[in-house]
């Protein structure tokens, strides 16, 4: 097996897979053709029951060249050669547990080490196994191609694309608010994992994601109503990761002042300073939904001094 070795930008990220699996979630049938192309979504399988210590991303029945298959899909935000050693793993377990032909893909958001296919193991100069996998560099493709086609499952991965220009991403940030204008739920978890990506991807000029962020925080105070978003979110899902604990939590206030601006304007400018002060995330949970049942804005600004107290 061979590594193509490129900039390697950013530390693994756990939580980060575990969203994207969310993106995914009630997509499936759309996605999965665009992650390999010519399979067709039949179930999920639930992976809770797998045994310890296998820890695998998704894992979905499909048909394939008209039979039944197993496609596995891992994610990768930052390198990790030890992967493929994991595939081997989980496709014998899914071999034997299914009984049907496994495909495995590692899906990489940003720029960084790719493992190669195959893993070859041999003894002298025979081949003991071939292992063949997938790998899917999401910075490879076009995101004019997504746009064109108006393939809109794939729009919250448009910022790890090339040539993903600030008209282009405004562009699709206006399509997704009009296709799931009935679908507030989806409509925050879109936004969230663009925005989320819109951040770590070092391709785009800091000034457009100044602008771009700005352009999505009049959707923060979805994201903080969303149980399963807020579940991502939540501290302990984070325990032991400082970075991730901070991101969270900036999340938080990003959603508590972006709920402000929408409902009270002149105060949010005000109060800018006072709910960067805030650093619990419950509280700040707390503090989102009375800013948005809030009647006036002094009952507003009496909330957010109750939780400086």
């Amino acid at each position: 097996m061979a590594n193509k070795s490129t900039e390697s930008p950013h530390p693994q990220g756990q939580p980060y897979d575990s969203l994207l699996k969310l993106l995914i979630e009630g997509q499936e049938r759309d996605i999965l053709p665009q992650i390999w192309p010519g399979v067709e979504y039949v179930e999920t399988k639930d992976i809770e029951v797998l045994r310890s210590p296998l820890r695998v991303d998704r894992v979905y029945i499909v048909y394939y060249r008209k039979q039944k298959h197993i496609l596995h899909v891992e994610f990768e935000i930052s390198s990790d050669g030890e992967i493929v050693y994991r595939l081997v793993e989980y496709h014998a377990y899914f071999l034997r547990k299914y009984k049907l032909p496994v495909l495995s893909i590692i899906v990489y958001p940003f720029l960084t080490t790719v493992v190669e296919s195959p893993l070859t193991e041999k003894s002298g100069r025979e081949v003991l196994l071939a292992f063949r996998f997938r790998t899917l560099c999401l910075w490879k493709l076009h995101a004019e191609t997504f746009v064109r086609k108006h393939i809109f499952c794939m729009y919250a991965l448009l910022p790890t694309m090339r040539g993903a220009s600030e008209s282009l991403l405004r562009q699709a940030i206006d399509e997704l608010e009009n296709v799931y204008r009935d679908n507030d739920r989806r409509l925050a978890r879109e936004f969230l994992w663009f925005g989320l990506l819109l951040r770590r991807a070092k391709q785009i000029a800091p000034d457009v994601k100044s602008r771009i962020e700005e352009k999505l925080s009049m959707w923060d105070n979805l994201i903080a109503e969303d149980p399963k978003l807020k579940q991502w979110l939540t501290m302990k899902h984070l325990e032991g990761r400082e970075e991730e604990r901070a991101e969270a939590v900036a999340a938080m206030q990003k959603a508590a002042l972006g709920t402000l601006k929408k409902r009270f304007p002149q105060l949010a400018e005000a109060s800018e300073a006072d709910i960067e002060q805030i650093t619990s995330y419950d509280t700040l949970g707390q503090l989102i939904v009375e800013i948005s049942v809030a009647q006036d804005e002094a009952t507003a600004r009496r909330a957010i001094e109750a939780h400086l107290r």
